[in-house]
C-alpha cells in the first residue's frame, strides 16, 4: 500500500475519496490510495476513510466493496438531516455539524460530518468541504500525536467540533456587549438590524446543538463494546459543554430580546417627547390663532379699524396670552 498525496480540501473528483489513512496504533498513520482502500481488511490496521458524500464514486464504492448496509449507506449519503445516532450493523452511526471555517463562508451556517465507526474503521462523509478533518489528520502525519485507535478518533473528531463552537459563542456574547455599549449613540435602525443578525444565529445554532447533545447522551446510554470507559468520560465532557453553550446561547437568545424591548423603548420615548413638544406648541399657538383668526374677519364694526395703535395694542395683547398661557402650562405642571 503506498502512500499518496492528500488532494486538495476541495477535491471533489468522481471518485469521491478526500482522503484514506491507515493508523499505526502510537499516535501516527499512513495515507493510502483507492488501491489501498479497495484491498484494505481489518487485519491491515485502523482506517480511516473521509470522502465527498457528493461524488458519484462515494455511493458506489460503499454500496459495492466497502461492505456497508443499506442503512449505513443511507443515512451516510443524506445530503440534509440533523445531528443524531443510531446503530447499525455493529456500528455506530453518527451524524454531528461543525462550524463552517471555510474561507469567505458565514461560521454560523454549520456544516455536518457523517461518521460511521466501528473498532477497526471510520468512515466520513462530507456535502461541504471541513477544516476539521483535515487538522485531525494533521496530527497523524504531520505531528504524529493522534489518536491510537479508530473509537479514540472518532471521540477526538466529535470534541474538535465541539470546542470550536466556544469561539462562536463567545463572539455572539461580545457583539451583544457592542451593541449596548451604542445604545446611548449608535443608529438605532443598524442597532436593531445588527440585533436581528445575532437573534437569528443564536437560533440557528440553538436548533443544531440540541440535538447533537442529545445524540453525544444516547452514545453514552448505549455504549458500544469498543468504546472504552475513559473514552466515554470525554464524550460526557463534550456532551457537558455543548450543554453550556446550549444555556449560553438561550443567554444570549433573551438578552437580545431585552436588548431589543429597550431600544424600541427608547424610540418610544423620543416619540413621546417629539408629540409632548408639539402638543405645548400646539396648546400655545391655538388660542392666538382664535384670537388672529376673530380680528381677521371682514366684517363692519371691527374695533381699531381706524387707529393707528390698534395693531400694537393687539400685539401687546396676544403676549399677555402666551405669558398667561405659560403660566398656566407651569402651574399644571406641563412643562
Amino acid at each position: 500500500m503506498n502512500a499518496t498525496k492528500i488532494p486538495p480540501l476541495s477535491a471533489d473528483d468522481d471518485n469521491g475519496l478526500v482522503f484514506a489513512c491507515l493508523l499505526d496504533g502510537k499516535g501516527g498513520g499512513k495515507l493510502i490510495g483507492w488501491d489501498g482502500l479497495k484491498s484494505w481488511r481489518p487485519a491491515d490496521g485502523p482506517l480511516w476513510a473521509h470522502f465527498n458524500g457528493k461524488a458519484p464514486g462515494t455511493a458506489d464504492w460503499f454500496h459495492g466493496t466497502a461492505g456497508l448496509s443499506e442503512v449505513s449507506c443511507k443515512v451516510l449519503l443524506e445530503e440534509e438531516t440533523r445531528p443524531r445516532v443510531l446503530s447499525s450493523d455493529d456500528a455506530l452511526l453518527a451524524i454531528l455539524r461543525g462550524i463552517n471555517l471555510n474561507e469567505g463562508e458565514d461560521p454560523y451556517d454549520m456544516v455536518a460530518l457523517r461518521m460511521r465507526v466501528d473498532d477497526s474503521r471510520l468512515i466520513t462523509v462530507r456535502f461541504r468541504p471541513m477544516k476539521t478533518p483535515r487538522e485531525v489528520l494533521a496530527d497523524f502525519t504531520k505531528r504524529k500525536a493522534g489518536a491510537k485507535s479508530v473509537p479514540a478518533l472518532f471521540v477526538q473528531l466529535t470534541e474538535r467540533l465541539t470546542v470550536r463552537m466556544n469561539a462562536v459563542v463567545v463572539e455572539l456574547d461580545e457583539k451583544l456587549d457592542e451593541i449596548e455599549e451604542q445604545l446611548e449613540e449608535g443608529n438605532s435602525s443598524e442597532l436593531r438590524r445588527d440585533l436581528s443578525n445575532v437573534r437569528y444565529t443564536a437560533v440557528g445554532m440553538r436548533r443544531y446543538l440540541g440535538p447533537q447533545r442529545e445524540a453525544l447522551t444516547r452514545i453514552q446510554l448505549e455504549r458500544p463494546p469498543w468504546l472504552k470507559s475513559e473514552l466515554e468520560s470525554l464524550l460526557r465532557e463534550a456532551a457537558e459543554k455543548l450543554q453550556r453553550y446550549i444555556e449560553d446561547l438561550d443567554a444570549a437568545r433573551e438578552r437580545a430580546m431585552v436588548i431589543r424591548d429597550e431600544i424600541s423603548n427608547r424610540l418610544a420615548d423620543a416619540m413621546n417627547q417629539r408629540m409632548y413638544a408639539l402638543a405645548i406648541i400646539t396648546g400655545i399657538f391655538l388660542p392666538l390663532g382664535l384670537l388672529t383668526g376673530l380680528l381677521g374677519i371682514n366684517v363692519g364694526g371691527m374695533p381699531g379699524v381706524e387707529s393707528g395703535w390698534a395693531f400694537w395694542v393687539t400685539c401687546a395683547l396676544l403676549v399677555i396670552v402666551i405669558a398667561l398661557e405659560l403660566y398656566i402650562f407651569r402651574r399644571w405642571k406641563w412643562i
